[in-house]
């Protein structure tokens, strides 16, 4: 059986782009600002092959709300174009990547974390 049937799940992948503001904001010239951060509305890759395997789940008492964070360890292809902070949309839920590391050249592994307020 190859690898790639393995990968039996699909997911949707948003790349972090970044981009400088494009007025001077406060007084502060562009240049000396802060880049800001953000997803595009359209995925950068749709319909990924992948493999989820949740690895951790746990419930942290907060105030005002229950904090869930919620892990999974995800395989890609090493084809995939996979990089840190990717933003991952699997069974409609969002969750954000961490360092990726390729495997022996052979597939890609990647922990996702999702916190959220329950």
């Amino acid at each position: 059986m190859s690898y790639s049937r393995l990968l039996t799940h699909r997911c949707d992948i948003y790349h972090l782009k970044e981009e400088q503001p494009a007025e001077s904001r406060y007084g502060v010239p562009v240049q000396d600002g802060q880049p800001e951060f953000s997803y595009p509305d359209e995925p950068d890759i749709l319909d990924q092959a992948c493999y989820f395997t949740e690895k951790n789940q746990s419930v942290v008492q907060q105030e005002p709300n229950t904090l869930i964070v919620h892990s999974f360890l995800v395989h890609f292809p090493a084809s995939a174009d996979i990089r840190l902070n990717d933003k991952v949309i699997w069974e409609g839920t969002s969750y954000k990547l961490q360092k990726p590391r390729k495997i022996k050249n052979h597939h890609i592994e990647v922990m996702v974390v999702r916190s959220d307020d329950l």
